[in-house]
């Protein structure tokens, strides 16, 4: 239990870059491996966090988010957590396909998913209100369990966007305007009786305010 009016903050981290050959392919939440990049990126990002401690650090159980929060969970002397509601959004029929496969499926469907940021109702996939309501009852679920406390989840582009965006006051249609890098943060913190509010959008190790170029 908390004490009273001690804030429920939930830190919600991006994982690092991903293997090259799915620069170039649509995976959503296929389990793709972090690039040497990405596995330096979760590194820097976990020693700008050494001296904090989480009452809890979760991933989405994909391989790319699991390797960051468990070197954090290490750090707080926890076992990092799994919440699949946390999962990228499903990318259904298209997911593992690249240029080509998409294009003899539907002639002329690359060009506009990513001339839409991914926002393109992909055969098979989840809708963005599926991935919405997921993610929004995982984050009432865990600021319930971990109330007046502070939580990490190591998550992933569009589950970030699902989350920030109704604090916002965003449509999930106009998400892809918020720009989410590669272990880039965002902290979402309720006082006692209150609503959600974004205390921070950073792209360094949960401080100060870093605006991406598309917000």
């Amino acid at each position: 239990m908390s004490s009273s009016g001690t804030p429920t903050r939930i830190h919600l981290v991006r994982h690092g870059a991903v293997a090259e050959p799915w620069n170039e392919r649509i995976y959503g939440d296929l389990d793709v491996p972090l690039s040497d990049l990405g596995e330096q990126q979760s590194r820097a990002l976990a020693h700008g966090l050494q001296d904090r401690r989480f009452a809890t650090v979760l991933s989405s159980g994909l391989a790319r988010s699991a390797y960051l929060a468990e070197l954090v969970a290490q750090q707080s002397g926890l076992e990092a957590g799994v919440d699949e509601r946390f999962r990228e959004l499903n990318r259904g029929d298209w997911a593992g396909w690249g240029r080509d496969q998409v294009e003899a499926a539907v002639p002329g469907a690359w060009e506009q998913f990513w001339a839409q940021g991914g926002v393109f109702p992909v055969p098979g996939g989840e809708t963005l209100v599926a991935l919405q309501a997921r993610v929004g009852r995982a984050l009432e679920d865990l600021a319930r369990e971990f109330e007046g406390r502070e939580s990490l989840v190591v998550a992933h582009k569009w589950v970030l966007r699902a989350a920030i965006c109704p604090v916002l006051g965003l449509s999930m249609k106009h998400s892809r305007q918020l720009h989410v890098p590669y272990v880039g943060t965002a902290t979402l913190e309720r006082e006692p009786g209150a609503g959600w509010r974004l205390a921070h959008l950073s792209w360094e190790a949960l401080g100060g305010w870093a605006l991406g170029s598309e917000v």
